[in-house]
């Protein structure tokens, strides 16, 4: 079967956040996709093959003053993916946008502003779709275990009954909601996200070396 494989890029950079809090390893940021879904073939057939990778994401273009290292972070990463491995994931950025926000105090109603991710879902959901009617795929994957994705995942399955669909759960964030209408799904493991790091150095198309951000680089072992 070939597998195609989309990857909510916030889900899963929150299960990696979590991890990275508590064991205090930021280098499983520097998390190779190609790699990750290699490893996940197995669980699906032992006969599978990669189709494509998708990977939805948005740059954190709003803290370019205030956390600029983070933003820059980002587009190190996203570049990396695209210059490593035979398989290249296709990004799709979507945008942060700015929500105004009230919240009621014993002191009164007080305004403020969060910033929150816009449009991965429903790209990833329409991508989703449009692999479908290519006919590239027999077994779609989505790392993901966000439950807006549950009517998604009705339509798909209506309309495309031949081809499979289960749920990566990142590791932490398992919907029993997806599970039931993707009972084939599983976990992501602490192990998949350590055993699945882009190198620490990668040549560009230019000659050129790009390297892992000094804050996401293996701490050397203890003496």
């Amino acid at each position: 079967p070939r597998v195609a494989f989309f990857v909510d890029g916030f889900n899963l950079y929150h299960s990696i956040a979590a991890f990275t809090e508590e064991a205090s390893d930021e280098s499983v940021k520097w998390l190779d996709l190609q790699g990750l879904a290699r490893g996940i073939q197995p669980l699906i057939s032992p006969t599978a093959s990669l189709a494509s990778i998708h990977y939805f994401t948005a740059l954190p273009e709003h803290l370019y003053l205030a956390n600029p290292g983070r933003l820059q972070r980002h587009r190190t990463y996203l570049r990396a993916l695209t210059a490593h491995g035979s398989m290249r994931p296709s990004i799709v950025l979507g945008r942060i946008a700015q929500q105004q926000v009230q919240v009621r105090t014993a002191m009164g109603v007080v305004n403020g502003s969060l910033w929150r991710e816009k449009g991965t879902d429903v790209a990833l959901a329409m991508a989703l779709l449009r692999e479908a009617s290519k006919g590239d795929m027999d077994e779609a994957v989505i790392v993901s275990g966000d439950a807006d994705y549950l009517p998604a995942v009705k339509v798909f399955q209506e309309m495309y009954p031949d081809i499979g669909l289960r749920f990566a759960f990142p590791r932490g964030r398992a919907s029993k909601e997806l599970l039931r209408k993707a009972p084939n799904s599983f976990t992501l493991t602490s192990a998949a996200y350590l055993s699945h790091r882009l190198p620490e150095r990668i040549r560009l198309p230019s000659g050129k070396f790009l390297h892992c951000p000094a804050e996401w680089r293996r701490k050397p072992p203890m003496s």
